[in-house]
């Protein structure tokens, strides 16, 4: 990692060029909508607690991140800015699969969390913006790289865990008021570090019969082996009943035999 982003920023990887090109395009929708019928998108994919908790709008927990106040440019700039250059060089260190699920886990985690203290009765409004997961990254980045030098708006060199200060209360700062709460920047920060000791502490300390991905793979392995050995044992009843067919004729066949033969052909034999 040292020296390897010695520049104004890293190269784009492909999960965060998706992920920006989605965020793009969604604020474009969202401007043309404020200029034409008025930005519904936030009823519906903006996380507000009480239709979370009583219309059951699951899926705000995680879209909201995906949208951004049209009244501030600043606030998605610094938000794209950060994915780029601090999510590229996640998804290079993690590969990009488990970096979009530590990414859509902290965002999932920025929701979470202000929804369960809206719950409590810390009231909450609705929230919107890509900021819980920035926050995630940010805070994986600083835990891994604390001390890598990076050059700071393409000039200043700068350790990475100061430049996540600056672009924490930079991000924070630029928050549309109600519209973006602290709390979902806590959430995507705690998000971040939950996943961050996951896999980089817990995860390779774990047994191997508790992993989720080895227990479905011998799942599979196992229904597989059954398959093939019933088809094993399939094969040699037909085997069985041809030999009886050439010996005595197909009438010498009762009519089980003659059902399961069928059957057989029909699914086994087709397959060849």
């Amino acid at each position: 990692m040292t020296g390897a982003y010695n520049r104004i920023g890293p190269e784009l990887t492909p999960v965060v060029r998706i992920l920006l090109i989605v965020n793009a395009a969604i604020f474009g929708i969202q401007l043309l909508l404020s200029w034409t019928v008025g930005d519904w998108l936030t009823l519906y994919l903006g996380m507000t607690p009480d239709l979370v908790t009583h219309r059951f709008y699951v899926w705000q927990l995680l879209t909201y991140s995906f949208l951004h106040s049209t009244q501030n440019f600043f606030h998605i700039l610094f938000n794209l800015f950060s994915l780029w250059m601090f999510g590229s060089i996640l998804e290079n260190h993690w590969g990009g699969r488990n970096f979009l699920k530590f990414y859509l886990f902290s965002c999932f985690m920025g929701g979470l969390f202000p929804w369960v203290l809206h719950n409590l009765g810390i009231h909450q409004g609705t929230i919107i913006g890509a900021s819980g997961g920035i926050y995630g990254l940010l805070i994986a980045f600083a835990l891994i790289w604390p001390n890598q030098e990076l050059l700071f708006m393409g000039f200043f060199p700068l350790k990475a865990k100061y430049m996540v200060v600056i672009l924490m209360l930079v991000i924070a700062l630029s928050g549309p008021g109600g519209n973006v709460a602290h709390m979902a920047h806590l959430g995507g920060a705690i998000g971040g570090a939950l996943y961050f000791f996951y896999y980089n502490k817990l995860k390779p300390k774990l047994p191997a019969s508790l992993s989720l991905g080895r227990y479905l793979q011998k799942r599979k392995m196992k229904k597989w082996q059954e398959e093939m050995n019933r088809k094993i044992h399939v094969r040699e009843e037909v085997d069985l009943l041809l030999d009886k067919i050439s010996k005595n004729g197909m009438d010498s066949l009762s009519r089980k035999e003659k059902k399961f033969l069928k059957e057989a052909s029909s699914r086994y034999y087709s397959e060849e």
